[in-house]
């Protein structure tokens, strides 16, 4: 059990996972550096993991027991493929140069890649960790490419890397599917346009995901791989259904040919079972749980904003 005046570092710390998680790990006890590239806030050190020097002097100084690496680009839709490669890839990279050259040995240091690294097999099975792994997407590449230099300093460090699947909640950008949908209805927009929506995927509540990292901190978790994911499937066609239920309000749907992607999976879902083999079973919320919560506090937000 690790110790709850460990000093811990969440890279991303002022992200959509990354906030609530260094909110978490404080109230555990944690002593929590939330590091963000920009626009953190006071609670948070701007720290850029491209600036390899800057980057070492921060560790050298801060010498965190623990990691959260959950820094970079997370939307796989993000257009900038330079970006994508020099937040994920060199990011990752510098932060294991730095820890080398700053002599630092952490308990744990936990990276986040994706589910997108698996290969598609046609099949309505979960995948679990030891499927074969084929990127096809320059985001999908560059998660796993933050594995492989991972593997590079585990003789060194204890590593987690986890492969989270599709996660929503409240605080999350309309840049991805489920906000934007339930942008609209909180909006009362009388149009969505969307993509297919005849695909099944796997859709975790962000608290699931956030007590996950959280017990991956607190247990001795030996380094191994791990899938964060709801092991059930939403078809996408019924958020539709379900927003109609909890906002009372109709929208007319349009298929935009632009949104629509060749070649996707009709189904994607992950295993839990090594995850919580390891550190117990997880809450697992209802989806439409969920999306009341962000309708609602988006609502909030709305009403705030007018008053």
């Amino acid at each position: 059990m690790a110790g709850r005046s460990e000093r811990v570092l969440i890279t991303g710390g002022s992200g959509f996972t990354g906030r609530p998680l260094a909110e978490r790990l404080r109230r555990d006890g944690y002593g929590v550096i939330a590091a963000a590239h920009q626009g953190g806030g006071a609670d948070t050190l701007e720290v850029d993991l491209r600036d390899f020097d800057g980057l070492t002097r921060v560790l050298s100084r801060l010498r965190p027991q623990a990691i959260v690496h959950l820094a970079g680009i997370a939307a796989p839709t993000h257009s900038n493929i330079g970006e994508i490669y020099s937040s994920n890839v060199v990011g990752t990279a510098n932060l294991f140069a730095a820890l080398a050259i700053a002599k630092l040995e952490p308990r744990v240091v936990i990276v986040a890649s994706s589910a997108q690294v698996y290969a598609a097999d046609g099949t309505d099975r979960p995948h679990t960790e030891d499927d074969a792994l084929a990127p096809k997407t320059h985001y999908a590449i560059s998660k796993r490419t933050s594995e492989d230099i991972a593997a590079v300093y585990s003789r060194h460090v204890p590593i987690i890397v986890t492969r989270p699947f599709n996660y929503t909640g409240p605080g999350q950008t309309a840049s991805f599917l489920v906000p934007k949908i339930v942008q609209h209805y909180a909006e009362r927009r009388s149009e969505i346009r969307l993509g297919n929506l005849d695909l099944f995927r796997d859709f975790s509540d962000i608290g699931r995901v956030v007590e996950a990292y959280a017990r991956l901190i607190a247990q001795t978790v030996a380094p191994t791989t791990v899938n964060i994911c709801s092991g059930r499937t939403v078809h996408l066609q019924d958020i539709i259904t379900l927003m109609e239920d909890i906002s009372g309000h109709s929208a007319r749907l349009v298929i935009d040919p632009a949104l629509l992607r060749g070649g996707e999976p009709r189904v994607i879902v992950g295993s839990p079972a090594r995850l919580e083999g390891l550190i117990g079973s997880l809450p697992n919320p209802e989806f439409r749980d969920t999306l009341a919560h962000m309708y609602e506090a988006l609502c909030e937000k709305r009403h705030g904003a007018v008053s």
